[in-house]
């Protein structure tokens, strides 16, 4: 690794970002700035102070992991707020000759061209409350329970008075039991996050220098927050420049996409099941190639035809795989989703796709699903939340490119040769017009065999029904510049 001083200013960074806010549940509360000067006002003198740093949220996880080290049951009960702004609000907040930033951001995430470059599903069928009114921005407010961040989301509305009218807010919450950190179809979360030069402390570090846990690629964090040295292009460890910053106050913040996707639970299970008898096959494997690991956390290039929970479970080893040496997808197909998103060594190089990444920091949403529930009765899913510098370079070219890119990986063969089509990533991936979309080798020829098989997936079991695209400022910005 090339030697450079690195230092993060954690105090100005919001929490969410880079290390990720403690959290059980959390409130997501969407809001018109009704008042503009009162706003001001009021996110100066009564907001600012109770915004969670990146430094603040780094200690918490310290002491979360010592804790789990000595075995300790007990949790505290923290707090943790953050908020961010579309343009609109940026505009009421500081005019409208307010600086360009990204063009996707601009653009906004409800933009005819915004919807139609993701294959998106049109706003008119959004959740009817989202879309009833402008939106200037959000606040994210978590702790350990509903009860507990409901308490202190009325907190901060009283706080703000008419200064804002909530258009839209919503509860998520971790999954109880042995369903913590799997998402309603049922597979462990979270688990290939993008580790951060600068931050990465001695806890968590690997035998390899460029690496976190093992497997988990160090990035450099000015693909995630401004006024840091990104990813080199041509190069998967050296530094690259930070990222252009339209004005001096975008330091030290970074661009976060939100998106409400609702899960059809029932559904996509009666699927998988009819599909696997079709096929001959387990329903699980099913499953899991689809996904690319077990539900346990499982990947299928290390567990490519039956489940192993002790690896699924193990984060020094369930992230530590590549895709190079898997070049006739006998272990994972093409279009698995985790494939699919973060295709590693895969294609392009591996700083190709370092240039892509994404800090994901979302929480399921909804109730679980009830006995004899066949046909999805209650709205669920995942409140999806993502950070980075460049939502066109980042977001949406996972989006565009790789998931809703049926070509995508390109150039690959099937075993005994032939060119090979890899189809869309089967859970998030959306074909124009929310059309059929095809997965390619869904049956494994592993460790050998030469059977063609497809899987057509002709409804969206991952249905988009709310989205947003917000600006996360420094915390100076947001007691300075932004509320001046």
């Amino acid at each position: 690794m090339q030697q450079i001083t690195l230092q993060l200013d954690l105090a100005e960074i919001q929490g969410d970002l880079l290390i990720g806010m403690q959290k059980n549940a959390e409130l997501f509360i969407f809001f018109k700035i009704s008042d503009p000067p009162r706003f001001k006002t009021r996110l100066r003198e009564y907001v600012v102070r109770r915004v969670t740093s990146a430094r603040t949220a780094l200690e918490r996880e310290r002491r979360v992991y010592e804790r789990r080290r000595q075995r300790e049951a007990k949790t505290e009960a923290w707090m943790a707020l953050n908020l961010g702004f579309t343009r609109d609000g940026l505009t009421q907040l500081i005019g409208s000759n307010q600086p360009r930033l990204d063009p996707a951001f601009e653009r906004g995430a409800d933009n005819p061209e915004t919807i139609a470059a993701l294959n998106d599903l049109a706003p008119a069928k959004w959740t009817r409350d989202f879309r009833s009114d402008r939106i200037d921005g959000v606040f994210l407010v978590t702790g350990p329970d509903p009860s507990f961040v409901t308490f202190h989301g009325n907190a901060l509305r009283q706080g703000l008075g008419s200064a804002v009218k909530i258009v839209y807010s919503e509860m998520g919450a971790v999954r109880p039991g042995a369903e913590r950190r799997h998402e309603h179809f049922g597979f462990l979360d979270g688990i290939s996050q993008p580790g951060i030069r600068g931050i990465m402390h001695r806890l968590y570090l690997s035998h390899e220098p460029d690496q976190g846990r093992p497997g988990q690629d160090l990035v450099w964090p000015g693909e995630f927050v401004f006024g840091y040295p990104g990813q080199d292009p041509n190069d998967p460890v050296k530094p690259g420049p930070p990222p252009d910053m339209a004005a001096s106050w975008m330091k030290n913040g970074s661009f976060m996409v939100f998106r409400r996707l609702e899960q059809k639970v029932p559904e996509f299970r009666r699927f998988v099941a009819e599909q696997a008898a079709r096929l001959g096959m387990d329903r699980e494997l099913l499953a899991a190639r689809m996904v690319g690991r077990w539900k346990s956390g499982a990947p299928l290039e290390l567990a490519p035809l039956r489940d192993n929970s002790a690896l699924g479970g193990d984060e020094r080893r369930n992230n530590d795989f590549g895709f190079g040496d898997d070049p006739d997808q006998r272990k994972c197909p093409y279009a698995a989703h985790i494939r699919k998103v973060y295709p590693r060594d895969d294609t392009g190089g591996l700083a190709e796709a370092q240039r892509h990444r994404i800090i994901r920091a979302g929480i399921p949403f909804g109730p679980e699903v009830e006995s004899g529930e066949t046909t999805t009765k209650h709205s669920r899913g995942l409140m999806f939340v993502c950070y980075q510098t460049s939502i066109e370079r980042q977001f949406e070219y996972i989006q565009r490119h790789y998931a809703n890119n049926p070509e995508f990986v390109e150039g690959k063969t099937r075993p005994g040769g032939g060119a090979v089509t890899p189809g869309y990533d089967p859970i998030i991936g959306q074909a124009p017009g929310q059309g059929v979309r095809e997965m390619d080798e869904p049956y494994p020829n592993y460790p050998a065999g030469s059977r063609r098989t497809t899987l057509q997936l002709p409804q969206q079991f991952v249905t988009l029904t709310a989205a947003g695209y917000f600006f996360m400022p420094s915390i100076t910005a947001l007691r300075t510049v932004l509320t001046s």
